[in-house]
C-alpha cells in the first residue's frame, strides 16, 4: 500500500496545465502542534489512546488533484503525516489516500462513489480502506443531500504478536444534508451509523462554516456517536464443580450495551496571503459507558499553519464562466477564478444595479450562481470586491462575449 501511495503522491508533482483548464493541481504543507488528552481527537490520528496525555507535533505534506470534464468530477488527495509526542510514545506515521468521482445524470442528480485507504505505523500497524457509492439530489444550485453506503476494512497487526490478523469488515451507511444559507455560511448535517443495526447504531453530526471576513473563517462541529456492542455474563450460584459450567443455577446472560460519545469542537483560520494560512481549533469529547457509567473527558487544542506549495490556478484577474440551463427558466452559473475577495454578478436580469447577485465559493476557486431568467439574451459582468475596492473581472477567451461599447466586454446568456 505504501508503494501506491508513494507513486501517486510523486505524480501530483506534475503541472497538469498541459492537459487543459479542466484540471487543477494543489500541493500543501501542514504543520500543527498542541495537546491532546486522546489521540481520537487529533484528526490527522484518530486512533482511540488515553495513554498519550501529551504535547505532539505533527508535519502533513499532501496534494490535490481535481478534475471536471462535461458532466464528470474527480477529487484525488493523498499525502503523509508525522507525529512525535512530547511523552516517551514512540513517533507515529501515516499516509493516506481519498478519492471522490462523481458523474451528473442530470441537474439535480449525481452518481458517485467515495473511497481511500491509509497505512498507520503507532503502537500497531494498521491498514484502513473503504468504498461506498453515494447517490445526491439538488433540489437547488446550493442545496444537497447525499446517501451513502458501503464497506470498510480494517487489519490490525502488533509487532509482538507472530501471526498476521485478518481483515475486519465494518458495512456503514450516512445521509448528508448541506446547504448555503447565504453566500458566507455553509451548514453540514448528518446521520450516520452499522447497516447491520441501522437504528441501535445510529448517530448525528453538525458542523457550520462560516466566512466572517475576507481573511477570517471560522467553523463550529457538534456530534454524537453510538457503538453498540453485546456482553455475557454469569449468573453464578453453581459452585463451579463438575459438570463443567456448574450446577443448573448458573445461567448466562445476555445483556446489550453501548458506548456514547458526545463531542464538539471549534476553530478559525486566517489568511494571511495567498501562501500562508494559520490556524487554531480545539475540541472536546465526552466519553460514557452504559455498562460501567463511567463518564470521562477529553479534550485537544492546537495551533497550526498551512503553506501552499504549489498552485496550477495561478492568480490570474481572469474568470472562466460555464452556463447551463436545466429545461426551465433556471440558469446555472459555473465560474472559475483563484483570487481573493467577494465575486457578485449583475447585468440586463438586474438593471446593472451594484453590488448584484452574490457568487458562492463551492470550493477553494470553483463559484456558483443560479438565475431565473425568462427566454433570450443577457448581457452581465463579474463585479470583484476587496475591500473598498471595485473591479470587473476580465473573462477568459472560451467565455462567450460581446462588446460593451466602452473598450471591454460583457458575457452573454442566452436562454431559450
Amino acid at each position: 500500500m505504501k508503494k501506491w501511495l508513494a507513486v501517486l503522491i510523486s505524480v501530483l508533482f506534475i503541472p497538469f496545465d498541459a492537459y487543459g483548464q479542466e484540471w487543477d493541481t494543489l500541493l500543501l504543507l501542514d504543520g500543527r502542534t498542541g495537546y491532546t488528552s486522546n489521540t481520537y481527537l487529533n484528526p490527522m490520528l484518530s486512533e482511540w489512546s488515553r495513554e498519550s496525555n501529551t504535547g505532539y507535533g505533527t508535519i502533513t505534506p499532501m496534494g490535490n488533484i481535481f478534475v471536471s470534464k462535461n458532466q464528470f468530477s474527480a477529487d484525488l488527495t493523498t499525502g503523509g503525516s508525522y507525529s512525535q509526542f512530547t511523552d516517551d510514545n514512540n513517533a507515529w506515521t501515516s499516509l493516506f489516500l481519498l478519492l471522490n468521482a462523481n458523474y451528473r445524470i442530470t441537474d439535480r442528480l449525481g452518481l458517485g462513489i467515495e473511497t481511500g485507504g491509509s497505512d498507520y505505523s503507532m503502537q500497531s500497524k494498521q491498514s484502513i480502506f473503504w468504498a461506498q457509492p453515494v447517490l445526491s439530489f439538488s433540489p437547488s444550485l446550493f442545496t444537497r443531500v447525499n446517501l451513502k453506503a458501503g464497506s470498510s476494512f480494517r487489519k490490525i497487526n502488533f509487532d509482538d504478536v507472530e501471526e498476521q490478523s485478518g481483515y475486519e469488515q465494518f458495512n456503514n451507511y450516512a445521509v448528508e444534508f448541506e446547504t448555503w444559507p447565504t453566500f458566507r455560511w455553509q451548514l453540514k448535517l448528518g446521520v450516520f451509523g452499522d447497516l447491520d443495526n441501522p437504528a441501535e447504531s445510529l448517530g448525528a453530526r453538525a458542523s457550520s462554516d462560516i466566512n466572517l471576513t475576507r481573511n477570517w473563517d471560522m467553523n463550529l462541529r457538534a456530534g454524537i456517536e453510538r457503538y453498540r456492542f453485546q456482553i455475557m455474563t454469569d449468573g453464578g450460584g453453581g459452585g463451579g464443580g463438575f459438570p463443567p459450567g456448574g450446577n443448573p443455577g448458573n445461567e448466562t446472560t445476555t445483556t446489550d450495551e453501548a458506548d456514547i460519545l458526545y463531542r464538539i469542537s471549534a476553530g478559525v483560520k486566517y489568511r494571511i496571503n495567498s501562501i500562508w494560512e494559520a490556524s487554531v481549533s480545539t475540541d472536546y469529547l465526552n466519553y460514557y459507558s452504559t455498562v460501567t457509567e463511567e463518564s470521562v473527558s477529553d479534550i485537544h487544542a492546537s495551533i497550526g499553519f498551512r503553506v501552499t506549495l504549489f498552485n496550477s490556478s495561478r492568480h490570474t484577474d481572469e474568470a472562466r464562466v460555464e452556463v447551463r440551463q436545466n429545461g426551465t427558466q433556471s440558469i446555472f452559473l459555473n465560474l472559475k477564478y483563484d483570487g481573493e475577495g467577494h465575486l457578485y454578478i449583475l447585468g440586463d436580469f438586474n438593471d446593472w444595479q451594484k453590488p448584484g447577485i452574490p457568487l458562492v465559493k463551492q470550493r477553494r476557486n470553483r463559484y456558483a450562481a443560479q438565475l431565473s431568467l425568462d427566454s433570450g439574451a443577457y448581457e452581465y459582468k463579474i463585479l470583484l470586491i476587496e475591500g473598498d475596492e471595485e473591479k470587473w473581472l476580465e473573462l477568459s477567451e472560451d467565455t462567450y462575449t460581446v462588446n460593451d461599447g466602452f473598450g471591454g466586454e460583457n458575457g452573454l446568456i442566452i436562454t431559450d
